[in-house]
C-alpha cells in the first residue's frame, strides 16, 4: 500500500470510529505490559520533570512522611506493606529506606525489573511480583504474605471497572491482617471533566510511539456510565500506521466508595484531603479503611 493510501485508509477509520466514545465498551486500557511500551513508559515514570507516570521523589518523599505518621500509630514497629500498581518501586524504596518491609506488584515488565535492581543494589527489604490485578492468580496471597497495610496510589483504582473493582477488593482486603489498613488515593467525584473535547499535536517521538507522528486525544464523558473515555490515535508520519488507544476512569462518590469497601470487608473509612496539595489534578484524597477483626 503506497503512503498515499495508508494515510488515507487510516483517516477512513478515524471518520468512521464511534463518536464520542463509549467507556469500557469502546476500550478501556493501555497495553502498559507490553515490553516495548512499558520501557518507554519506564522513561517517564524516571523522569523528575514530569508527573505524568510517577510522583517526584520529593513528593513521593512527603507522601511517605504521611504514611508513617499514619503507621506509627499502631504501636507495632516496622510494618509489612503491600504497594497495587508498584511501576518502577518508587514508594517501595522509599518505604524501605526507611525500615519497613515491602512488597509491590504490577504487570508492566520493564518498570518491575528496574524496581528490582534498585532494590537489590542498596540491598532494599522489597520484594516485586508481576501481576494483573484483574486476574490474580491462585497463589498469590501465599506469595505476598500477610500484611499490615496496603497502598493504591494516584487514582489508579479509578482505572477499573465496577466489576473489576468488585471482583478485586475482597482479594486485596484478604491480604491483610486483622485489623490492617487500605490506604486508597482515589479520584474524587467533582473533579471528572463532564465536556467532551478534542485535541492534537504533532510529536517526534512520546510514550506511545517512538517516530515522528500525528497525536489526535479525544476525550468523553459518559453519564450513564459514570465515567470517562480518553481515546488515543497516533497516526505515524511516514508509514501512515494507525494504531488507537483508549484508557477509562470510572466516577464514584464518596458514599459509593464507602459503600464498595464495606462490602469487601473494609471498614471506618477516614478521609484525608491530598497530601501535599501539589496540584489538583496531580494529587487526590486520600480514604483509609481497616479489614474487619
Amino acid at each position: 500500500m503506497s503512503r498515499h493510501l495508508s494515510h488515507s485508509a487510516a483517516l477512513a477509520r478515524i471518520r468512521a470510529a464511534n463518536r464520542p466514545a463509549v467507556p469500557w465498551a469502546d476500550g478501556s486500557k493501555i497495553p502498559w505490559h507490553e515490553p516495548a511500551f512499558s520501557q518507554r513508559m519506564l522513561q517517564v515514570h524516571l523522569n523528575p520533570d514530569t508527573h505524568m507516570a510517577s510522583r517526584s521523589l520529593p513528593v513521593i518523599g512527603r507522601h511517605v512522611d504521611w504514611l508513617m505518621i499514619q503507621l506509627a500509630d499502631s504501636g507495632t514497629g516496622p510494618a509489612r506493606i503491600l504497594d497495587v500498581g508498584c511501576g518502577p518501586g518508587l514508594y517501595c524504596h522509599e518505604l524501605a529506606r526507611r525500615s519497613q518491609q515491602t512488597v509491590g506488584f504490577d504487570f508492566a515488565p520493564a518498570p518491575l525489573a528496574w524496581a528490582g535492581e534498585t532494590a537489590e543494589s542498596e540491598n532494599l527489604d522489597c520484594v516485586f511480583l508481576e501481576a494483573d490485578l484483574t486476574d490474580l492468580p491462585a497463589d498469590f496471597a501465599t506469595r505476598v504474605g500477610p500484611v499490615d497495610a496496603i497502598t493504591f496510589w494516584f487514582g489508579e483504582f479509578n482505572s477499573f471497572p465496577p466489576e473489576a473493582v468488585v471482583g478485586f477488593l475482597p482479594r486485596l482486603a484478604g491480604l491483610l491482617r486483622p485489623g490492617g489498613r487500605l490506604f486508597l488515593e482515589y479520584q474524587p467525584w467533582d473533579l471528572f471533566a463532564r465536556d467532551n473535547h478534542t485535541s492534537w499535536s504533532v510529536e517526534n517521538e512520546s510514550v506511545l510511539c517512538p517516530v515522528p507522528h500525528l497525536w489526535l486525544q479525544e476525550f468523553a464523558w459518559n453519564e450513564e456510565a459514570r465515567a470517562e473515555i480518553h481515546v488515543h490515535w497516533i497516526l505515524e508520519e511516514e508509514s501512515g500506521n494507525l494504531t488507537r488507544y483508549a484508557q477509562c476512569h470510572q466516577g464514584w462518590t464518596d458514599s459509593e466508595l464507602v459503600e464498595l469497601l464495606e462490602s469487601a470487608g473494609l471498614v471506618d473509612p477516614v478521609f484525608y484531603p491530598p497530601i501535599t496539595g501539589v496540584a489538583e489534578d496531580l494529587e487526590f484524597p486520600v480514604v483509609v479503611t481497616r479489614r474487619l477483626p
